[in-house]
């Protein structure tokens, strides 16, 4: 069994927690979490530790194994790439009750969530969270650093671009190109292409400001 170092002590982190409790292969040692509130504490019986304290142990205790277990997509990348760079392998989980088809590829850093189903020949990048329950259709391609909220579907050929957000619950159109950095709102039936940096809501789904995260 390979121990592991869980990068987020908050829902995020008990989210990922759950999901490994499914898979043998690996044992969560110790979270790390950017608030002080947090560090010194414990998760789930393990110890938390600021990010500099983190590394500490880690190369105390000869782990090299990471997971980046953070909802915000731009704080998320940034510790994947501290992690990274610091040499640790960063590793892809998915629970046990997810259905991945054939000609399936995802990189680095991509946690499926129960009851998450990902259709035949879509592709899916680096520090993916998929929400549970989440339907993506065939053919789709997923960027780096993207969420998808729980209950969000997707049609066929469905192009999300890096840092997107999609909300719970939100209905993709087949073909439709969501743009870097959008957000797609809580519910929202998203019809047409989304630019760059939009936010969207609604039914159909209509730009209501700019995402300038």
């Amino acid at each position: 069994m390979e121990n592991i170092i869980v990068f987020g002590a908050g829902e995020f982190g008990t989210l990922v927690t759950n999901v490994l409790s499914y898979i043998d292969q690996y044992q969560i040692v110790a979270f790390g979490d950017d608030d002080r509130q947090k560090a010194g504490q414990t998760l789930a019986g393990l110890p938390v530790f600021s990010t500099v304290d983190i590394f500490e142990f880690a190369e105390t205790k000869k782990i090299t194994t990471a997971i980046m277990a953070i909802g915000n997509n731009r704080a998320r990348a940034e510790k994947y790439e501290l992690f990274k760079n610091r040499g640790f392998k960063l590793i892809s989980i998915i629970h046990p009750q997810a259905l991945i088809d054939t000609a399936v590829t995802f990189g680095d850093n991509v946690i499926i969530e129960m009851g998450t189903a990902i259709h035949t020949h879509s592709t899916i990048g680096n520090n993916v969270f998929l929400g549970g329950d989440a339907l993506i259709g065939h053919h789709n391609i997923i960027g780096d650093n993207v969420l998808v909220g729980g209950n969000a579907s997707f049609g066929g050929s469905v192009i999300v671009d890096d840092y997107a957000t999609i909300g719970v619950g939100s209905a993709i159109k087949p073909g439709v190109h969501i743009g870097a950095n959008a957000v797609v709102g809580v519910g929202a039936a998203v019809v047409q292409d989304v630019p760059e940096n939009a936010v969207v809501v609604g039914v159909p789904a209509k730009q209501i400001s700019k995402n300038k995260t």
